[in-house]
């Protein structure tokens, strides 16, 4: 039962090829992504809730979220007609976790990606904001999530370098 979090995990990183060889946008994609959303969602609350946290199963995490992103980003990406200010906020966002992650190399003398509050609200609001993209009302609601991501990544790198480790 303690492995189920990390299976979680790696289910996550194994739904890398079916998504990359479905279409975008179609019924198998979007299926294929809430399964892998929902992962993502349940992997970090199982550990925490069943108490079998780990070191291996953050880091698991994470490179299921990075490869995650780096997919669905991929497959998406054709479809995003997002306007250049806003283009600039999510180019904001990056340098602010390129800035956080040397950061916590030269405060923490590692790379430490932050599992706060803000960090998983801006995960779900973009994983159903994602669901959006094609519809009239998807460029405020990228707006809304840009301005929840940014304050994510003030609020991560405070925590790194105030040197906070309470989450």
């Amino acid at each position: 039962m303690k492995q189920i979090p990390n299976l979680l995990s790696a289910l996550r990183i194994a739904l890398f090829l079916p998504l990359f060889l479905v279409d975008a946008m179609t019924v198998p994609f979007w299926v294929l992504y809430v399964i892998a959303g929902t992962t993502d969602m349940l992997d970090g609350f199982l550990a925490r809730r069943w108490g079998v946290e780990s070191k291996f199963g953050a880091g698991l995490d994470s490179l299921a979220d990075f490869v995650l992103v780096l997919v669905v980003g991929y497959k998406l990406f054709p479809w995003l007609k997002l306007p250049a200010t806003l283009w600039m906020m999510v180019g904001l966002i990056a340098l602010v976790k390129i800035v956080n992650v040397i950061s916590s190399y030269v405060v923490k003398q590692k790379i430490e990606f932050l599992h706060t509050k803000s960090n998983k609200l801006t995960g779900f609001l973009l994983f159903i904001g994602m669901m959006t993209i094609g519809q009239s009302y998807f460029i405020p609601v990228a707006w809304v999530i840009a301005c929840f991501a940014l304050f994510a990544a003030f609020h991560e790198g405070h925590l790194i370098r105030s040197k906070q480790n309470i989450y």
